[in-house]
């Protein structure tokens, strides 16, 4: 298995996710896997930005929206 890293920014700081897989994760499997972490490091500050009824609702988006984060790569260690 290869390790794959996935850079994200938060508030100006960017932090890496380490992932075990046989290939690279396509966004949206990087996108579900900061999620699944964010849910745990910032339960509290969910929905902590803003909702922009004009931008579509994906699961980049609500990461967005809920924490502050923009996921900004996907590379191999």
């Amino acid at each position: 298995m290869t390790t794959w890293i996935i850079a994200y920014s938060k508030d100006g700081n960017t932090s890496i996710l380490r992932t075990e897989s046989d290939r690279q994760p396509d966004i949206d499997e990087a996108v579900a896997l900061v999620t699944q972490k964010a849910e745990q490091d910032y339960a509290g500050e969910e929905d902590a930005y803003e909702h922009d009824p004009d931008v579509e609702e994906t699961p980049a988006t609500r990461l967005a929206e809920r924490f502050g984060i923009t996921v900004t790569g996907i590379s191999q260690a």
